[in-house]
């Protein structure tokens, strides 16, 4: 995966007791274990990395593929995924599975780091872009973003259209990124976003659980298909929904959990 700071390594068990342990006594070290097939860790890896990005000097990111590095999560304790640590002065501070969202991240570093104190934000018109997409100002967020750098710009110029029904125009642009950029947990979770606007929700209670989906009650959208599923298993317009929202998933192992009940009801 494409680095964009300087502080964010992937790590092997040979190069961990210098980019983690070492490195932890000068900066903290936000330790990321992850995985490809684990869905909730493409939604966390970009939060780290704004992160580390939007604190430069601050916080280290340190990435181990656990599908590499087996032992090494091993020796690390690691359960499920993804395991975030944070380790300062060479030792683990604190640590949490699971996806959690930026705010609640920030949360927890600030119980042992002074973040604000430390140093601003590295790019606040990106960090106020969000804010207004947030707040749905998105004229207001699209005028940022002309002005900043089109590989930084172009993930929440996505965001933007896809949340304004302007798929073709985000489908342009996805289409339009480099291989580099193809392999960001972001183009991820904008693919799905692409396959889900492009499913046929045919009546009403479809069309609902679309909006769910859309607005962030995945699980709660996924539990109201299967049930509709169950009534009427030949519906393809439910199948294919149910595809297309299995990939938003969050939480660990909750998208192979539905797909097995989905097959299961389908067998």
């Amino acid at each position: 995966m494409e680095q964009t700071s300087a502080d964010i390594t992937d790590v092997t068990a040979e190069t961990f007791m210098s980019a983690v342990i070492e490195k932890s006594k000068t900066t903290p070290v936000i330790l990321d274990f992850w995985a490809d097939w684990c869905e909730p860790c493409k939604n966390l890896t970009p939060i780290l990395h704004r992160l580390v990005e939007k604190y430069p000097g601050v916080l280290a990111l340190a990435k181990v593929n656990t599908d590499q590095e087996q032992m090494l999560a091993q020796q690390m304790g690691v359960q499920s995924l993804p395991t975030v640590a944070l380790l300062k002065d060479g030792q683990i501070v604190d640590n949490f599975m699971g996806l959690k969202t930026e705010g609640d991240i920030i949360k927890w570093l600030t119980q042992h780091i002074e973040l604000q104190a430390a140093a601003e934000p590295a790019d606040e018109a990106g960090a106020d872009v969000q804010q207004m997409i947030d707040n749905e100002q998105f004229e207001a967020a699209l005028a940022v973003l002309a002005g900043m750098p089109q590989e930084q710009a172009v993930w929440q110029i996505m965001d933007i259209h896809l949340k304004t029904n302007q798929i073709e125009a985000a489908q342009q642009l996805y289409d339009g990124l480099n291989v580099e950029q193809l392999k960001k947990p972001e183009a991820d979770q904008i693919k799905a976003r692409l396959q889900l606007a492009r499913v046929d929700a045919g009546d009403d209670q479809l069309g609902q659980m679309k909006q769910l989906i859309a607005s962030g009650q995945v699980e709660q959208a996924v539990l109201g298909l299967l049930e509709l599923l169950a009534s009427d298993k030949g519906n393809d317009d439910i199948r294919q929904l149910l595809l297309a929202s299995f990939p938003l998933l969050e939480g660990p192992g909750l998208a192979s959990k539905y797909r097995r009940k989905m097959g299961s009801l389908l067998n």
